[in-house]
């Protein structure tokens, strides 16, 4: 004899959601202001060791010799 259970699972509601957590939105604006710090640093630091094109770069001696 087959027994149906007292619980009767119910399919015809859509879940609720409870929305988004206020924590994720901290975490989102630090995560872009780590991302745009990052590009700064980047952008700050890229002439470090850089010789810009102009006359006296040709006269960079490319070895470790002194000239």
């Amino acid at each position: 004899m087959i027994v149906r259970d007292e619980e009767y699972l119910d399919f015809s509601k859509v879940p609720e959601s409870r929305g988004i957590p206020r924590g994720l939105y901290r975490v989102v604006i630090v995560g872009i202001l780590v991302i745009f710090a990052i590009g700064g640093a980047v952008v700050m630091t890229s002439g470090y060791g850089h010789h810009w094109p102009y006359n006296t770069t040709l006269r960079v001696p490319l070895n470790n010799s002194q000239p």
